[in-house]
């Protein structure tokens, strides 16, 4: 049997998850960044060549490039500057749950095995009704389940991580699923407890645990669904009344 954790401890452990959300959302950052200085470096070094040539033919290609360049780190740094503020606020605001998953699965690009070895599949409407919860609380949960997909992945042959939202009884409902084994018909009913799970070495079975404790204030939960022929777990919050 799992032991309890007063609310004390729970708070604690949430406050470290959330500092580990803030580590994942600046790699994520850093990595979109250099993309956008990829972009300068190029036509900035072309350009200098042609000028120190003496060349000044088919250079507004090159100003154009590093226009982009510039644009897409600029917008990096205020997505950065806005979301600092969003994960640092704990104070309920109204949330599109689809745009909130758009925005940090963006910020995954920067881990490699998503990026390269992860089908992804989002069904995401541009707009979805709106939620009351503190973002930080909400975005730590729907992290740790796709950091859940992803690592129960990693053996599978055909990676696919599925993300899509659906409206259900006065509820948005997050759906999360991957084609992974699942877990283990004795480690199911445990597994939303506090230090279970079966994946071994440095994992602490906390992070669905805390996933649902930082949705429990908002009226929100998780639960989960077994599959065939994805695992899926959803994630929901009620819909707001105003």
């Amino acid at each position: 049997m799992a032991p309890e954790l007063s609310p004390q401890v729970v708070q604690a452990l949430l406050r470290r998850e959330r500092l580990a959300l803030v580590g994942r959302l600046l790699k994520g950052v850093v990595h979109n960044l250099s993309g956008g200085l990829q972009m300068l470096r190029l036509p900035m070094d072309l350009l200098e060549l042609k000028l120190a040539q003496g060349q000044t033919q088919d250079l507004s290609s090159k100003l154009k490039a590093m226009h982009q360049g510039f644009e897409r780190t600029g917008g990096e740094v205020d997505l950065l500057a806005a979301k600092a503020g969003q994960f640092q606020a704990d104070e309920p605001q109204p949330l599109d749950l689809c745009q909130l998953a758009r925005e940090q699965l963006a910020f995954w690009r920067a881990d490699m095995y998503f990026k390269h070895e992860t089908k992804l599949e989002a069904d995401l409407p541009a707009s979805c009704p709106k939620v009351v919860a503190a973002y930080q609380d909400v975005a730590l949960a729907f992290n740790a389940l796709v950091a859940n997909a992803l690592e129960v992945l990693a053996p599978a042959g055909a990676r696919q991580l599925q993300v899509c939202w659906r409206q259900e009884d006065g509820r948005s409902l997050l759906l999360v699923g991957d084609n992974g084994p699942g877990p283990r018909p004795e480690m199911a009913a445990a597994m939303f407890e506090p230090f279970t799970g079966d994946k071994g070495g440095e994992h602490d079975g906390l992070g669905l645990f805390l996933a649902r404790a930082a949705l429990a204030p908002w009226g929100g939960g998780l639960r989960w669904q077994a599959g065939p022929p994805l695992t899926v777990f959803v994630l929901d919050l009620p819909l707001s009344q105003t």
